[in-house]
């Protein structure tokens, strides 16, 4: 009988009880057949599927649930346990012993080349061609699958290590065949280094270029000469041999390939002069943890990760070993698309700093890539070749563009640019609680950005109420009363952000954390705190005050008895007169106001309509944005229609065709509602919470007290379809249901001054720029 998909792994019903069952591992299976029926007896249920079969002796479901989870995780982690006991090699131990072998080969080269008297190019083209013989060798072995060649060199690295090999295990199968890849590499790693060919500079030279020349005398001191001898399978004579190039054959080759020399007495070794050689690599790189490796093959910085203890009897070489070994690095991103900056962050395998992490995640965010990045994916758009040249910044969308850039000029001010593995909590907590000093509107302005970092614009923003409280004392000194001091308060109070900012750009850094845990190049996520549920953005809200969007009230009058609605209008269709009228008659967005054009009005049935359309030229918000609204009779008696006809004569696409759009966002809206809020700000009809959306968030709330239809309040507001009927079987609803529902929105604008009823009959507004006025 097939499992109930309702019930947890390994849980069954059975007419007595509920009962929890699991097959034996392949590995156990056959460790019970090898023993005898009564050990069998003992350890597994006889059964021919060998499994492990328990009553739990309960008929109620939810009770069996849990303790079949509980005897599910049990299992696992003895499953787990065994399956480590029974591994003879650890992956530690065989990293330890490869790593050890290209240290000791490149060492011994390194050594050998430093002593060796001066060589004819001759001389030099024979050593070369001995590595291309080696190097065919190495690889014939590889193909055919031959493990002697890395046996002497394996045997003589796990006796100088203290390791004893069991050749007879299957591990060292394995072993011998990464070891024989190895030696590939090493061979491939002499013949550019003969050549003077190196993928970094000297150690000496990072040195002195990155650490300051106080502390470079006090790196410099005396090592002792190195007791390892080297695990080469070339003869230990260093003195290059010399043969000529058309007497090494490949037979002589594949013999002489698995002989591995005696090693050099370590007396013999001591004997040598100290400053002759510099200090082994992995001693440099214990002796300055947070640098770079002075190790041509391992170019990952060593990381002390900020939440992890160091285990006992373990250096900082090893321990980073042993994490990269069970964290290798993962990324499922096409790394051809990302800049060499990233790339070259994500060859270190450890150590991505925060700027790097930083950029990273932008990049990716901006190819079309999102979390999880654990999983392989593919990109939202298609990859064009102009896409490649241009900037990250114009990659990337609104939201976007703004939390990189403030991610970009805050986070590593507070924090700095170090690893973040290195990063602890308490940094992070800090630069969150430095964070709610960022003023609000502070990436508003693209000549302030300029000018000023953030930094200095909290700084800035510190100064002011630290001179403001100044002004304060002063004034009560020379006994202000309480209005007053309560009205320069008001004045000069510099708002910082909402709590809804601090959320969102918090969140970065936690989206950020994640992105580098799903790829393994942390070992340590200190962005983990930056999260916060319902409850603490509740609580938050709670602190700051009001702060939403209100719904106008007879305030609005306030705005209707302004100067662009009583006096003259040289352009008949300023947007500043029709935007507010057609919001809070029609509930339209601003922007899909601003981008109506004569063409996306016409008529139905008799009725009057206009569209919102997404097109080459026109964006919406949302899928649902996309609607055909009946025009609002009020806004007919303004004489929008009449605007719509000379739009139409003058051969405009556009209502307002003198509107330019945002440099930054590339949006009508970005320039217009800053003149909407200049334009109140100066003639006193300005309010916090009653700002151009306030005025589709009223026609929203007449919809909602007629108590009607809600799919039709959908449908004019552009929302999203309440349900499947709405959605389905909604498409052709009537525009003369639309039309009724409209007429219930009723606002007084009996003083509003008319633009058209002023112009003489056949009177045409002129264009913009024309400096041309009607003379009434």
């Amino acid at each position: 009988m097939p499992r109930n998909r309702n019930f947890p792994p390994h849980l069954e019903l059975r007419c007595s009880s509920f009962f929890w069952r699991r097959r034996l591992p392949r590995s156990r299976k056959d460790r019970c057949n090898s023993r005898s029926v009564e050990a069998e007896k003992k350890i597994c249920t006889p059964s021919k599927k060998s499994s492990l079969c328990f009553s739990l002796r309960t008929h109620v479901l939810r009770d069996a649930k849990i303790l079949a989870r509980r005897l599910t995780e049990m299992s696992d982690l003895v499953f787990a346990a065994e399956a480590e006991m029974t591994m003879e090699m650890t992956l530690e131990t065989k990293a330890w012993i490869l790593e050890s072998l290209v240290r000791f080969e490149i060492e011994a080269f390194e050594r050998a080349r430093a002593t060796a008297a001066p060589r004819s190019s001759e001389l030099a083209a024979m050593d070369l061609r001995r590595e291309e013989v080696l190097q065919h060798t190495l690889r014939q072995a590889l193909y055919c699958g031959n493990r002697e060649v890395a046996r002497n060199p394996l045997r003589h690295v796990a006796g100088q290590l203290g390791i004893t090999l069991d050749e007879d295990d299957k591990d060292w199968v394995t072993l011998a065949y990464d070891a024989t890849k190895v030696l590939l590499d090493i061979s491939q790693e002499r013949a550019r280094r003969q050549q003077g060919v190196y993928e970094q500079p000297t150690v000496f030279f990072r040195r002195a270029v990155s650490a300051p020349a106080s502390g470079l005398a006090a790196q410099v001191s005396t090592q002792p000469a190195s007791s390892i001898a080297p695990a080469t399978f070339a003869a230990s004579n260093p003195t290059p041999i010399v043969m000529p190039a058309v007497s090494v054959t490949e037979e002589q080759a594949q013999a002489t390939a698995p002989q591995s020399a005696a090693p050099a007495a370590p007396q013999e070794q001591a004997s040598s002069p100290a400053s002759s050689e510099p200090a082994p690599l992995h001693e440099m790189a214990s002796a300055k943890a947070r640098g770079p490796l002075a190790n041509s093959t391992f170019l990952t910085p060593i990381i002390i990760p900020a939440g992890l203890e160091q285990p006992a009897n373990c250096d900082e070489t090893r321990w980073q070993q042993a994490r990269i070994i069970a964290r290798p690095p993962r990324i499922l991103v096409d790394k051809s698309l990302l800049s060499k900056g990233s790339r070259e962050a994500l060859k270190k395998q450890r150590g991505i700093t925060l700027v790097e992490a930083i950029e990273l995640y932008f990049e990716v965010l901006s190819w079309g890539y999102k979390a999880p990045f654990s999983k392989q994916q593919k990109r939202k758009k298609k990859i064009l070749e102009q896409d490649r040249n241009v900037t990250l910044e114009e990659r990337l969308c609104e939201d976007h563009r703004n939390k990189y850039r403030l991610a970009r000029g805050f986070w590593p001010s507070v924090i700095g640019d170090v690893p973040v593995d290195e990063i602890c909590f308490e940094d992070v907590n800090d630069a969150l609680e430095r964070f709610w000093a960022v003023p609000a509107n502070h990436a508003r302005s693209s000549k302030d950005r300029a000018k000023y970092s953030l930094i200095e614009r909290i700084e800035k923003a510190v100064a002011a109420e630290a001179q403001l409280e100044k002004d304060i004392q002063a004034a009560e000194a020379r006994g202000a009363g309480a209005e007053e001091i309560d009205k320069m308060r008001l004045k000069g109070h510099k708002p910082r952000i909402t709590v809804a900012t601090y959320v969102k750009h918090g969140r970065v850094l936690r989206a950020i954390g994640e992105m580098l845990w799903d790829m393994q190049l942390i070992d340590n996520d200190p962005f983990a705190i930056c999260t916060w549920s319902n409850d603490e953005e509740v609580a938050l809200k709670k602190s700051e005050g009001q702060r939403k969007r209100e719904a106008w009230d007879d305030r609005i009058y306030h705005l209707w008895g302004s100067r662009i609605y009583q006096e003259h209008l040289e352009d008949v269709g300023d947007p500043l007169f029709w935007a507010p009228l057609i919001a809070r008659h029609q509930g339209m967005r601003m922007e899909e106001i601003l981008q109506l054009g004569p063409d996306d009005f016409g008529t139905d049935k008799g009725i009057p309509y206009l569209r919102i359309q997404n097109t080459i030229i026109n964006g919406v918000k949302t899928l649902s944005s996309e609607r055909t609204l009946p025009i609002h009779p009020q806004l007919i008696e303004l004489g929008l229609l009449k605007l719509v006809a000379l739009r139409k004569k003058q051969d405009r696409i556009r209502l307002f065709p003198f509107l330019n759009r945002g440099k930054q966002k590339g949006t009508f809206s970005a320039n217009f509602s800053k003149n909407f809020g200049y334009y109140r700000r100066t003639n006193e009809c300005y309010w916090p919470g009653l700002d151009f959306h306030a005025l589709r968030t009223t026609f929203h709330h007449d919809l909602l007290g007629d108590d009607k239809s809600d799919a039709i309040r959908c449908r004019l507001m552009g929302h999203t379809y309440t349900d499947e009927g709405d959605r389905h079987y909604g498409q052709n609803l009537g525009i003369e249901k639309l039309a009724e529902r409209m007429k219930s929105v009723v606002v007084d604008i009996s003083m509003i001054r008319r633009p058209f009823d002023t112009l003489r009959a056949g009177a045409e507004t002129p264009a913009q720029g024309s400096h041309l006025r009607i003379v009434v």
